[in-house]
Formats: C-alpha cells, sequence, structure tokens
C-alpha cells in the first residue's frame, strides 16, 4: 500500500462530518478520532512533529476506516478534496492509494489517466515529473500542471516529514496565536450525580468530541484541565486564518453537543472563549517529558472569557472581533472587568459566521493602467524637450509601488534610458550601501561590488574628461567611500559641514546632468520614508542634476511616511514633479492577477480578493500563504501569514531566515553563516520560497514586513544572542552597525558604542548622522558616565553645526550632570569653549579655573593641554599678551607630553598667536608656519585653515607684502571652500593689510566689502571698528582727512563698546594723521601712548608708531618725528623686525631732510631706504622719498 499526502481543508472536514452524520455516527468518529490522537501523541510526545503526527495518525483513522466509504463515494465530498481548496490550510491528510488514477481523480483531474497509463506513468515516478514533462503528456493547460506540481511537492513533504525527529522541533518563539477555551456547562452538578466512571465517560465524550472538530479545523490540543480543553490555532502550526478557525470550531462544539443531545440519555451543553494576541510558544519541562505549551496574557483572557460566557455561548475578545472582520456576526457584550487584568476587556457574543477564510497566490504585474499612460506621456515629453523631470510614486505598503516602478523601468529601457537605482533600507545599511553612494557609482558605470581600484580609475576618467574639476575630487571620493588623499585631506578635514555639503550636492547634480547629456538617465530610489535629511537632500540634488537634459528621477514612498515637504519641493522647482498617488486594485484588476494561478471564479480565489482589500502584494501573499500590510509595527494578521510561511520551512532553513531578520533587510551571506554557525549554508530554500531575493552579492528580504514579521517571532534572549554575534561581527569594520547590534542587544556597551560611532561620523563629516546617534545613545545609557561623555559629545557637534547657544546649554546640562569631579572638569572646557566664541569671556575664565585645579591634582594631561590653549586664546583679545603667551607655552608643554598632534598644532597656534600680540612678528611667523606644517601632516584642517591668514599677517612684517596678498587670496579661498567664515574673515582682513601697504586702493576697497559682509555675518565687531579705520586709512591716502576722520570716530566708539585692546591705537594713530589742529593731535598722540601703556595686540604699538611719525612729518615737527621713531626702535629692540627697521628708517632720513641736512649721506639713507620700500612692496611710502630725492 502507498501512502500520498494531501492538504485538507475545512470543505473536507465538513465533507467528512457530514458523510458521519448521514449515517448516524456524529459521535462515534470524535471519539475513534480522538483515540488515534491519544496513541500517537503517547509515541512522539507533546511536540510539535508530536502533534503533526498524531494529527497524520487521525487523518489516516478516519479516511481509512468508515469514513472513506463516505468520502470517497460522494461526488460531492470528492470535490471538497480538490487541491484548489487544499491549499487553504496546512494539515495533512493520508489517503490510500491504489493507483495513479485515484490520484488523479482526488485531483479531479482524472481526464489525464489514459494518458498516464499510456505513457508507463506510475505512482512512483511522480516526484520525477517536471513542468515540462506534463506538457509533453499532454498537460497543456497551466493550471492543471500547476496542481499537480503542488501535490507532487507536498508528497515530498509528507515523506520528509512522515518521520518525526528531534531535529524538527522548533525553539521557543513569539507567535500570533488564538486560543480556545471549551468548558463543559454544570460539571459540578454532574460530579455530585454521576458514578465517577460514568463521569470519566461523560468528560471523554466530550473531551473527544472537540479535541476531533479542533483537529478537524487544524488546531492542537494544549491540555485536558478537567472537564475543559484549552487548544491553540497558530502553534505549532501557523495558518493565515487561524482566528476564523477557531470561531467556527466553537460554532460547530456547540452544534455538534446539540446533535449528540439528541441521542445521549443526559444533554452536554459547553461555553467557550476565545482570545488572540502574542505568545511565547515552546516546550515546558516536567519531571518526565516535555511539553509544548503557550504563555502570555491571551491565554488568561481566554480563560477568563469562558468562565464569564453562559450555558451554549462563546465570548470572544476585541482582537478576535476585529480579526474576524465581516466573516462573523457578532454582539457587543460591552466592557468587562477580569481578575488578573488591569484594564477593562471589551467582549463580544459570536452568534456564527458570515463567510468562510481563503488562500490565494502570487501572480504578474496586473492593472494600473492609467498610471503607466501618464508616466508614457512624461518619458515623451522628456525625450522631445530635452528636459528632466521627477515623478514620486507614493501608496501604503504593498499597495504595488515597487511593481510599479518596475513596469516604469521597462518603459524608460525600451525608449533608450539608460537605469541607476538605489533602495533606502530602515536597518542594516553597511558601508557602500547607501541609494546616493549606489546611484553615484552606477552613473560612474560601476557595480555595487566595484573595488577600490576600480573606484579610483572611474574618478580618474571622470576628471580627465573634464567632468569633475581637480577642486571637486574630495567630494567624489567622500560619495565614493574613497580614501582623501594627502593632499586633499587637511583641507577636507577643515571644511565645514555646510560646505561638505554643498560641495558634494553640487558634484551630484554636475554628475547627473553629465549623465543626461550622454544619453536619456532614468534614476529610481525606492522606499524614501527611511530616508535621513542627508538622503533627501541629496536627492534634490539629482533633481537638480536631471533637470535640463532627457532625465528622470523617480522615487517611491509610504504615504504615512512621505519625507517630500513643501520645502524639499521648492527646493527642485526648476524640475517638473509629478505625484503617482496608488489607491486599490479594482476588483477585475485582482481577478485578473489571482487568474494567473488559480480559477477566479472559484470561491477560494473571490474570498481572496476581498480580504485582500485591493492590495496586491497583500492578495499575492494570500495566495501564496504569505505577507503584506502597512503601518509602523507589524500587523497581528500579517505575522500570523509569515509564520504560516515560516512554518514550511525546516528547521534549519526557519532558523537561518529568523537570523537574517535580526541583520536587517539587506543581509550578507557570510554574516548569516556566522550568526547560525553553519560555515556551508546557502539560501536557496529561502530563494525559492519567495522570501529573500538576491541584490547583487547579498540578499534581500521580499518585502520589509516579512523581515519585520520573521524578527518578531524571536524570543528576546535568541534575538540578544543573534545581535550580540551580529555586534562582533560588524566591530572591527561599521562602528554604526555595531552598536546598533549591540543596542537591539539590550548590551550594556552599546551607549559607549554609540559615543565611538559618532566620533566615527564627525571625523567622516556627517555631523547630523552623528548627532542621531547620540541622541539614541542618551535614550538608552543608563550609566551616569556614558550619559554624561555622549552629552558632552553632542554640544561639541553643535558647536560644529554652528549652534553655539544650543551648545552651550547642552553643556550646562553636562555640568549639571556630571558624575564626578573629572567629568566636572570637562564639562567645564567644553562651556568655556563655547563662552568664548559667545564673547562670555569672563565666565569661562571662572570655569577654566576651577577645572584646573581637577586636572592638575588628577594629572589629566589632555584636559590640561586643552584647557591652557583655550585660556590663552581667551586672554588674547583681553590684551595680557604675556600671561596669553605663558598659557601657551603650558599647553604646547602638556601637548607634547600627550603626543596629540592636535594639541600641539593648537598650541602652537596659541603662541603664535601671543608672539603677535607682543610684536615679535618673526617668531609668530615662525610658530604659524610649524603649526601649518604639522597641520598639514597630519590632516588637520581646521587648524591649518584658521592660522593660515595670520602666517600671511606676521609675514607682511618681515617686509614681505607681496606673498603676504598671495597669502590673503589663498586663504580665503581655502576658507570659503571648507565653509570656515571666521578664518575667511581673517584673509580678507589681510587683503586689506597687504593691499593698503602696497597703495592698491582699488582691491583694498574690494577686500573691505567682502570683509564687512563676513563681518556682518558672524556679528565681529572687533572687526567691525577696524574695518571701519582701514577704510579711513584709504579716505587718508586719497587726501580726504575730513571724511576719514568723521569714520576714525565711529570707528573708536564700536572699541569703546567691544574694548579699545584689539585696534583702538591703531585708530588713534591714525586719526593723528587726520586732524589739523596741533593741540587735538598732541592729545590724540598722548591718548594712544596711554593705551599701549595698558595694553594692546602688538599690531596697534607698530601701526600708531608710524602714523605718529607720518603725523609729525606732516606737521613739519622733525624732533617730534624722531622721538616716535626711537619709540618704535625700542618697541622692537628684543626682537628686531624688518618691517620697523624700514619705517625707523624713513622717519629718521625724511625728520633730516625737514632739518636741511640733506647731504650726500642723506641722499645715500634716502635712496637705500627707497630701494627697500620698492623691493617690499610699499609703494604709497616712497611720495616723500621720491620728492627729497628729487629737489
Amino acid at each position: 500500500m502507498q501512502v500520498v499526502v494531501l492538504r485538507t481543508s475545512l470543505e473536507e472536514r465538513f465533507s467528512i462530518r457530514r458523510g458521519f452524520r448521514s449515517c448516524q455516527i456524529a459521535y462515534t468518529w470524535p471519539r475513534d478520532a480522538y483515540t488515534v490522537y491519544s496513541r500517537a501523541k503517547v509515541g512522539t510526545g507533546n511536540s510539535p512533529c508530536g502533534f503533526d503526527a498524531a494529527n497524520r495518525a487521525v487523518s489516516i483513522r478516519l479516511i481509512s476506516g468508515q469514513a472513506d466509504r463516505y468520502v470517497l463515494s460522494s461526488e460531492e465530498n470528492r470535490a471538497a478534496l480538490r487541491p484548489n481548496e487544499d491549499r487553504r490550510f496546512g494539515k495533512r491528510l493520508s489517503v490510500t492509494v491504489m493507483d495513479i488514477e485515484r490520484w488523479l481523480s482526488l485531483l479531479g483531474l482524472e481526464q489525464y489517466a489514459r494518458t498516464f497509463a499510456d505513457n508507463d506513468v506510475d505512482f512512483a515516478m511522480l516526484p520525477r515529473l517536471t513542468d515540462a514533462d506534463l506538457k509533453e503528456l499532454g498537460v497543456h493547460s497551466l493550471g492543471h500542471r500547476k496542481r499537480m506540481l503542488f501535490s507532487i511537492s507536498e508528497l515530498a513533504t509528507a515523506a520528509s516529514c512522515a518521520t518525526p525527529s528531534v531535529v524538527d522541533v522548533q525553539a521557543d518563539e513569539r507567535r500570533q496565536v488564538t486560543i480556545l477555551f471549551a468548558d463543559l456547562c454544570g460539571f459540578t452538578a454532574l460530579s455530585q450525580s454521576l458514578d465517577p466512571e460514568e463521569l470519566r465517560d461523560v468528560v471523554g465524550r466530550y473531551t473527544a468530541l472537540v479535541d476531533g472538530i479542533v483537529l478537524a479545523y487544524g488546531g492542537t490540543i494544549d491540555k485536558h484541565i478537567g472537564d475543559a480543553v484549552m487548544a491553540l490555532f497558530g502553534a505549532p502550526r501557523a495558518h493565515d486564518s487561524d482566528t476564523l478557525r477557531a470561531a467556527r470550531a466553537a460554532l460547530d462544539i456547540h452544534d455538534a453537543l446539540a446533535q449528540l443531545n439528541a441521542q445521549a440519555p443526559r444533554p452536554l451543553q459547553a461555553h467557550v472563549g476565545i482570545a488572540n494576541g502574542e505568545v511565547v510558544a515552546g516546550a515546558l519541562g516536567r519531571a518526565d517529558a516535555q511539553d509544548y505549551t503557550v504563555h502570555g496574557d491571551p491565554v488568561n483572557l481566554a480563560a477568563r472569557l469562558v468562565a464569564a460566557a453562559k450555558t451554549g455561548e462563546t465570548l470572544v475578545s476585541d482582537g478576535v472581533h476585529r480579526a474576524l472582520g465581516d466573516y462573523a456576526v457578532c454582539d457587543p457584550v460591552g466592557d468587562m472587568r477580569f481578575k488578573g487584568i488591569d484594564t477593562p476587556v471589551r467582549v463580544w457574543r459570536l452568534h456564527s459566521m458570515a463567510g468562510e477564510p481563503l488562500t490565494a497566490s502570487r501572480g504578474r504585474f496586473v492593472g494600473r493602467k492609467a498610471e503607466l499612460e501618464q508616466f508614457h506621456g512624461i518619458v515623451r515629453a522628456s525625450l522631445a524637450g530635452q528636459a528632466g523631470h521627477v515623478v514620486y510614486v507614493r501608496g501604503d505598503a504593498g499597495i504595488g509601488k515597487t511593481r510599479l516602478v518596475n513596469e516604469m523601468r521597462g518603459v524608460a529601457q525600451t525608449q533608450g534610458f539608460e537605469i541607476h537605482r538605489g533602495l533606502v533600507l530602515d536597518f542594516g545599511v553597511g558601508k557602500g550601501q547607501d541609494p546616493v553612494r549606489a546611484v553615484i557609482g552606477s552613473l560612474l558605470g560601476l557595480s555595487p561590488t566595484a573595488s577600490a581600484v576600480e573606484l579610483g580609475i572611474a574618478v580618474e576618467r571622470v576628471v580627465s574628461a573634464g567632468v569633475v574639476k581637480p577642486e571637486q575630487i574630495v567630494f567624489l571620493h567622500d560619495l565614493l567611500d574613497l580614501p582623501q588623499s594627502a593632499e586633499w585631506r587637511t583641507l577636507y578635514d577643515a571644511m565645514a559641514h555646510a560646505a561638505r555639503k554643498r560641495g558634494k550636492q553640487a558634484l551630484i547634480a554636475t554628475l547627473t546632468e553629465n549623465a543626461c547629456r550622454n544619453g536619456p538617465v532614468m534614476i529610481v530610489v525606492e522606499d524614501l520614508h527611511w530616508a535621513d535629511p542627508q538622503v533627501l537632500d541629496d536627492l534634490a540634488a539629482f533633481a537638480s542634476g536631471v533637470a535640463n537634459g532627457p532625465g528622470l528621477l523617480v522615487m517611491t514612498s509610504r504615504v504615512e511616511g512621505d519625507p517630500l515637504d513643501a520645502a524639499w519641493r521648492t527646493r527642485c522647482r526648476g524640475t517638473p514633479f509629478a505625484t503617482i498617488d496608488l489607491g486599490p486594485l479594482r476588483r477585475d484588476e485582482a481577478l485578473s492577477l489571482a487568474g494567473d494561478f488559480i480559477d477566479a471564479s472559484q470561491r477560494v480565489a473571490l474570498t481572496c480578493i476581498e480580504r485582500a482589500g485591493g492590495n496586491p502584494l497583500f492578495l499575492e501573499q494570500l495566495l501564496r500563504n504569505a505577507e503584506e500590510g502597512s503601518g509602523e509595527a507589524v500587523p497581528a494578521s500579517i505575522q500570523s501569514l509569515v509564520l504560516a510561511r515560516m512554518d514550511r520551512l525546516t528547521l534549519r532553513d526557519r532558523q537561518a531566515f529568523q537570523a537574517a531578520a535580526v541583520i536587517g533587510q539587506r543581509f550578507d551571506v557570510a554574516l548569516l553563516r556566522r550568526l547560525i554557525d553553519e560555515p556551508e549554508y546557502v539560501c536557496d530554500a529561502l530563494v525559492a520560497n519567495a522570501l529573500v531575493v538576491p541584490e547583487g552579492d547579498d540578499l534581500l528580504f521580499a518585502h520589509a514586513l516579512i523581515q519585520e514579521g520573521a524578527y518578531s517571532t524571536l524570543l528576546r534572549t535568541r534575538r540578544r544572542e543573534l545581535h550580540r554575534r551580529a555586534a562582533d561581527w560588524f566591530a572591527a569594520t561599521d562602528p554604526v552597525l555595531y552598536a546598533q547590534h549591540l543596542d537591539r542587544a539590550d548590551d550594556s556597551r552599546a551607549p559607549q558604542a554609540y559615543l565611538d560611532a559618532a566620533v566615527a561620523q564627525r571625523t567622516a563629516y556627517f555631523i547630523e548622522a552623528a548627532v542621531r546617534l547620540i541622541e539614541r545613545g542618551l535614550e538608552i545609557a543608563k550609566k551616569d558616565t556614558d550619559r554624561h561623555a555622549l552629552i558632552c559629545l553632542k554640544g561639541e557637534l553643535q558647536r560644529d553645526l554652528g549652534d553655539i547657544a544650543a551648545s552651550l546649554d547642552t553643556y550646562r546640562a553636562a555640568l549639571a550632570a556630571a558624575p564626578d569631579e573629572a567629568s566636572v572638569c570637562r564639562s567645564q572646557l567644553g562651556l568655556a569653549e563655547g563662552l568664548r566664541v559667545n564673547e562670555g569671556l569672563a565666565e569661562a575664565l571662572v570655569l577654566l579655573e576651577a577645572a584646573q585645579k581637577v586636572a592638575e591634582r588628577d594629572d589629566m594631561v589632555s584636559e590640561l593641554a586643552r584647557l591652557h590653549h583655550l585660556r590663552g586664546n581667551i586672554l588674547f583679545p583681553l590684551g595680557k599678551i604675556e600671561e596669553c603667551r605663558a598659557e601657551h607655552e603650558r599647553g604646547l608643554s602638556y601637548a607634547r607630553r600627550v603626543g596629540v598632534p592636535e594639541a600641539e598644532a593648537r598650541a602652537l597656534g596659541g603662541l603664535a598667536d601671543a608672539a603677535y600680540a607682543q610684536g615679535r612678528m618673526r617668531t609668530a611667523f615662525e610658530h604659524f608656519s610649524r603649526c601649518v606644517t604639522l597641520s598639514r601632516e597630519h590632516g588637520l584642517g581646521r587648524i591649518e585653515v584658521a592660522n593660515r591668514p595670520m602666517q600671511g599677517f606676521s609675514r607682511m612684517y618681515l617686509n614681505e607684502a607681496q606673498q603676504a596678498r598671495e597669502d590673503a587670496v589663498a586663504a580665503v579661498r581655502a576658507a570659503t571652500l571648507v565653509g570656515q567664515p571666521r578664518a575667511q574673515m581673517l584673509g580678507e582682513t589681510l587683503g586689506v593689510f597687504a593691499c593698503l601697504e602696497m597703495g592698491d586702493v582699488q582691491a583694498t576697497q574690494v577686500h573691505l566689502e567682502q570683509e564687512m559682509q563676513l563681518i556682518q555675518q558672524l556679528g565681529a565687531r572687533r572687526f567691525e571698528a577696524q574695518n571701519i579705520e582701514m577704510q579711513a586709512r584709504v579716505l587718508l591716502d586719497c587726501g580726504r582727512r575730513k571724511d576719514a576722520a568723521s569714520l576714525l570716530h565711529e570707528a573708536l566708539a564700536i572699541c569703546g563698546e567691544v574694548g579699545m585692546q584689539f585696534s583702538a591705537p591703531k585708530a588713534v594713530g591714525a586719526l593723528c594723521r587726520a586732524v589739523e589742529d596741533d593741540a587735538e593731535r598732541a592729545r590724540l598722540l598722548a591718548k594712544g601712548a596711554e593705551l599701549l601703556r595698558l595694553g594692546a595686540v602688538g599690531h596697534n604699538h607698530l601701526w600708531f608708531y608710524r602714523d605718529a611719525i607720518e603725523a609729525m612729518l606732516s606737521a613739519g615737527d622733525a624732533s617730534g618725528a624722531l622721538r616716535y621713531v626711537t619709540g618704535l626702535e625700542q618697541y622692537t629692540r628684543v626682537e628686531p623686525l624688518p618691517w620697523a627697521e624700514l619705517f625707523a628708517a624713513r622717519g629718521r632720513v625724511l625728520a633730516l631732510c625737514l632739518q636741511g641736512q640733506v647731504d650726500n649721506a642723506t641722499r645715500r639713507e634716502l635712496e637705500r631706504v627707497g630701494a627697500v620700500l620698492r623691493d617690499a612692496g610699499f609703494e604709497s611710502y616712497l611720495v616723500a622719498i621720491n620728492a627729497f630725492l628729487a629737489a
């Protein structure tokens, strides 16, 4: 005898029962079935495979015993066995098979029996038949071939499951389960009135009846509790209709008892309670066995509902009522309170079923004719007008966005469009897998797995072709995840975050526009509802790039997470924008889709179409017992659908599928093998079941909700274990994924990992991404030390983004929450840094004083290096120059002790500032030069760019004005490129100084205007005063002394507000040249000297003495001029300065000329001084020299 296993439906169970009822054996069949079931369980244990074996045994007994005479002799019941309905529910039915003809007749395909016989195809050959073989046999109908192949595959499945094995036992997991409690009414009265043996027989008849009905609907018996039966639907095997099955079983229990009572001497009645929800399912150990059972709130609720139900009544929870939907007729009972449940429960009374749950398959693309026609028009318009277009497809999850876009791709390809695709993922995005990187690589003709060498060749190609400018290489390297060259690394490091964003987006637009010039281009980016702001900004650049050529940017998003707001669309207003909102499929379209697999007129297909509600993927998954839906969380019904598909997998594939869900929507097979400890594992079964699809070298879940559904089945302990393994995998390669997996593993290392990941993102200039990582770290951090470190880095990131006020607030919060004195110290340093920028210098010094005590006591070397550098920077604008220099000396000492190049470079810059402030310009130049060189060597671009203008300032006093002017141009260009407006302002200031010294009035005016724009942007009032002063100097050189005096008074007024040390003495010196009254001049000269005595930045001394010399010479006061010549020489006596020596010599020789001492020695000195002035480029100071030489 051979056995074939077919899936049975409720129709088969009903047919069996109808057959029994027609022979007056409605009572005996359940008891007989339960006897077989109980015996089967004894041999297999209370395990999932034990249940399967028991169910198979029951089915064999039912079919091969009395029932066989009725089921197989009735045409009505034979029709019920056809596989159109076999697919719906998942329990196996074994039947005795005499020959191939019997098998075909069970399938309803007996017309092929003669063909099979003529070709000598017997039952044993069935597993070897292929689709091609069936065509050759003359089975031309696709539906008939699929029906046969499906049944053949079930034979193989049955053979593999025929013998239960411990390997097949599922691990504990979370499942969506429906729990049914059926309790015998009046049991207490029965037990008092019946003999114990009679009572046992009554209870046995009742439980056998209930068990048989439950088994008939694909449920399993969890346990008997006295006269109560606890049944599970959805564990250990799930179906897409478990709640409907439970409801039908409840109604049948009442119906069967009513029929039984017609013959029984004692009428029996039951009350039933049904609840559903998530439970933990698995083996529960006891002394002698392992029982499979479930735990969770739904179990308690179902027990409470059965207790509340009246005789003959079935009460269901609100969740069950929602799941039943229009298929059930229910009356509201109202909100009820139950012991052990805190909140009221809405309860419903089940009366009857109004429909039947059904299943379906998957098919081709159907419908969307209007949307495709709209896209055809867009393609034609783009080609005809050589203009781009943005197409935005929106819709709920599973509504068919991807399927429609795939059709659009086909349309575009037929018109010659090159397709470039990127996918936004919500989790598990590894390096090089982001959508922008994918599209850019594709535009360059690269594969997703291109090596670094191939990427480099592509970069060289577009640069040599002139598509990418040399200065844009840094942005292309960033977009392609290539390391920056030594030449560009420092500059890119110095670049402000906003400047990097602008540069990359400009390059994206350039590459896209170039691609469109070479031919029509279609860029596809899917799932924007998971996109971060950076990706959205980059997509705007793609949209701009397609504007002026035959290019299409096609994007998809869920409606509920649509990220493209009005501001985004405004940025792309130059590119036409079409939004296509997808609604449900029409009924005729859904019928067409279902018809690819089964006869769409059958009730099973029609019901699936109704259940799918026009959602094509949902319909497809119903037609394959799979999954789809919408919403952030996976709906319970969808989880059940995923479980139904998962339960078809072998244990090995099931565990791999769950482990893959831990990795993310996209996963690497090598990592999956590591997680499941199977080096040779392949995902063929997962691909064959359409659960995952190949995506380059990786695999991608067929839909995000499939991944989420699989993930939801894992117990927290298993989930944590797998995430820890994944974290270990990424520990050395991807700090972001490392942190995310530790987070999901509830690992205490996660906050520190988020901190490290944020540092890495900051280093790579992804400041917003770093902020998000910090925010997540703060959400989960429990230790005060972790929280404090995260808060401090958040403050630094906010400062990077230019939000000084927010940074100050963050550091104040860090200071208030500091867990120890070392943390207090670090908080004070961060707060002081922000206060320095925000002009809170007095508070900053107080904070540094307090921080220093702790740092010195605990020998916090890094903090001490930072502290002294910071204090030196604060003292500089306060004019406390000697103290400033001493602080930077200490900072340099600590920096070299700790061996950190960045700290050393900052200290050198600070020492240079101090030397500059003291007028020791040669020393300042040397320090600035060493700082810039060290910064360049170690890629410290921010420090290099900040110090390059000061290198030029100090160079100017070495009589290298032309080189200083060149420094100004270079410094402005670099600062502009990296987005450092303060460094850019200093570069423009240097340009003002250098051009004014060289007598280039026009160039000076240009630099003054650009400097003032930056001053106003930054609110730098000290530099505003100096800018106005330099404008006045231009007027002085043009002879407009009165206008110059007016501006100088304005400049001094600002100095009075912001501090006199920075530029007030210099402005007073210029004013001495502007006034004509001798007494006023003398008063101003005295005032300037007093300001210098009180303390001022070095350039004030140099410029004041030179101005005073000029003022005295203009007034004809030779002795006065010589007095200030002496002052200039005295100031630079410790460190002689070429600039000071030159202007002192000029002042002395001109004073001699004023005194009439123009002899040969004087003339030779005039000639020498003139030559030096000429060589230095100080052309404007040659006028007086040349006048005396010409006399």
